[in-house]
């Protein structure tokens, strides 16, 4: 029993930090045509700020993945998060994302060389 425990636990370490299969978010820098009207009033209505802004209430935080699957295609940008935010935040009904922070996660188990999440608060007027 002990010497198939190895592989197990040894998978099971290795794939700790990595991102499951079907959750890997957009690929690359890329916006989808079905978003492009939502990202545009995005991007027009929702303020970023670097903490919570005055005048505002809290809302829940958000959270995005965008994956970066090969060579060929640009890699996730910081652009292409934030506006992956903005998206985010305007379909929960707010008026402003801040305190965004990144992470890049492994991103093997969902077909991808790595995963950028990034997760933000959003707030309303």
């Amino acid at each position: 029993m002990k010497a198939s425990m190895g592989p197990v636990l040894g998978a099971a370490i290795l794939l700790s930090g990595c991102v499951t299969a079907g959750y890997e978010g957009q690929v690359g820098t890329t916006v989808s045509s079905d978003q492009m009207r939502d990202q545009r009033e995005a991007n027009r209505t929702i303020e970023v700020f670097e903490n919570a802004p005055k005048g505002y209430s809290p809302m829940n935080s958000i959270s995005v993945r965008r994956c970066h699957r090969n060579f060929l295609e640009e890699k996730p940008s910081q652009a292409a998060i934030v506006t992956d935010l903005k998206i985010a935040a305007y379909a929960a009904g707010g008026d402003a994302i801040s305190n965004i922070t990144t992470e890049q996660k492994n991103g093997l188990a969902a077909n991808c060389w790595y995963v950028v999440e990034a997760s933000a608060n959003v707030w309303r007027r």
